[in-house]
């Protein structure tokens, strides 16, 4: 999977550093979060999480935003209820199933990555990781690197309802605490950043951070590339 990607991700750093600093530990975007799971144990094998949360508009966009610095995140069946009505499912595609595998932005959804993360995530399935599904044959799978990319999908809901969320999350690192940033002191890879977090409300946007000295991180974010592949991929193989 690393070694398809080497050129779309050598493609995607440049342009990155083209327009900003290369990303170097940044913070959570900002948004309306109902589940942080900073602090919290990491799961390493499949485990399922729930949030509640009441509607503020006609339209809520429901978001994931992922950060995994050593490793990587498992994401799969999704689901959304408005508890209110007692309605019925209202998430498309929110096991994966109708792909495209590969593919950043699983149908259904748009995918987000105005956050400067390298290793963004894909559609992947049981072909590329036995198992690697909850249920099913697919998942989404994402690793970015010293910053978060997300998915997001626009769902119509009813101001003043009570929504209930609920989905499942695995990682294969060997970390133990989801940590919101890297607090190791190393950058790429090396960091120890792993999060989730979910919002329900508008897009989630980058938060401002102070600009570091650009070019100095964008030689050590190339130099860094071919190792950071070679280790991802020893990961994935693993």
């Amino acid at each position: 999977m690393k070694f398809k990607a080497l050129f779309a991700t050598a493609a995607i750093a440049a342009a990155v550093c083209a327009t900003h600093a290369w990303a170097d530990n940044e913070p959570e975007p900002t948004g309306t979060q109902i589940l942080n799971l900073n602090g919290q144990a990491i799961p390493h094998a499949y485990q399922q999480y729930t949030a509640d949360f009441v509607a503020t508009d006609a339209s809520t966009n429901l978001s994931f935003a992922f950060r995994e610095d050593p490793a990587f995140l498992f994401l799969d069946d999704v689901s959304l209820t408005d508890t209110t009505t007692s309605s019925g499912e209202l998430v498309t595609n929110g096991g994966f199933e109708d792909g495209v595998v590969g593919a950043s932005a699983p149908n259904g959804w748009t995918y987000l990555n105005v956050f400067g993360a390298a290793f963004g995530g894909v559609v992947e399935n049981n072909a590329f990781i036995a198992n690697g599904a909850h249920s099913g044959d697919n998942y989404y799978y994402d690793g970015a690197v010293q910053a978060y990319d997300a998915i997001t999908q626009s769902i119509a809901t009813t101001a003043g309802d009570h929504y209930h969320l609920s989905f499942w999350l695995n990682d294969n690192s060997s970390e133990t605490v989801f940590r919101h940033i890297s607090d190791n002191g190393q950058g790429g890879t090396g960091g120890n950043g792993i999060n989730l977090v979910v919002y329900a409300g508008g897009v989630p946007v980058r938060t401002p951070t102070p600009e570091p000295a650009a070019w100095a991180l964008m030689m050590l974010g190339f130099g860094g590339l071919g190792a950071a592949l070679r280790r991802k991929a020893s990961l994935a193989t693993a």
